[in-house]
């Protein structure tokens, strides 16, 4: 088996980083942001609709895995709910402050990666999937926090 990325999952992998390289680049230059599309916002919308899709993936990981029934689901099934209900949480918190939970999230994810791939759950190539989109994302949040200043 191989570890290099199929170049489907790579492509799009990358092109789901659009919205966060938008944000990072608009919160930096507001010349560039899009009247209709606050680049704060846009990156924290969009990250949480990410993060939960993650429950989504690391539920598709245990299922397919069959590592559902007894104790064994329980961990591998709480894990992949663990993103969803984070970002429920993260709903409460107020529009400005929910990147810097994404902040925090997205490398907190990374262990739940590691433990899937080691389980023999998720590919052989996913955790260095994992490891440059999340390196991506919360750069651009981070560049994309530090240029809001007060825009929300």
């Amino acid at each position: 088996m191989s570890f290099a990325i199929p170049r489907p999952a790579l492509l799009l992998g990358l092109a789901g980083l659009l919205p966060f390289l938008y944000a990072a680049l608009a919160g930096q230059e507001p010349r560039l942001e899009i009247d209709l599309a606050p680049a704060l916002l846009v990156a924290e919308v969009y990250g949480l609709v990410i993060f939960a899709y993650m429950s989504g993936v690391f539920w598709g990981f245990a299922v397919a895995g069959k590592k559902t029934a007894g104790d064994a689901g329980w961990r591998w099934l709480g894990l992949a709910v663990a993103p969803a209900v984070v970002m429920v949480l993260a709903l409460v918190v107020e529009p400005g402050r929910q990147a810097d939970l994404l902040l925090v999230g997205f490398p907190a994810l990374l262990p739940i990666d590691f433990l899937f791939q080691r389980a023999g759950l998720a590919p052989r190539w996913w955790l260095a999937l994992r490891l440059l989109l999340t390196a991506v994302v919360v750069s651009c949040l981070w560049i994309a926090v530090s240029g809001a200043g007060e825009a929300l």
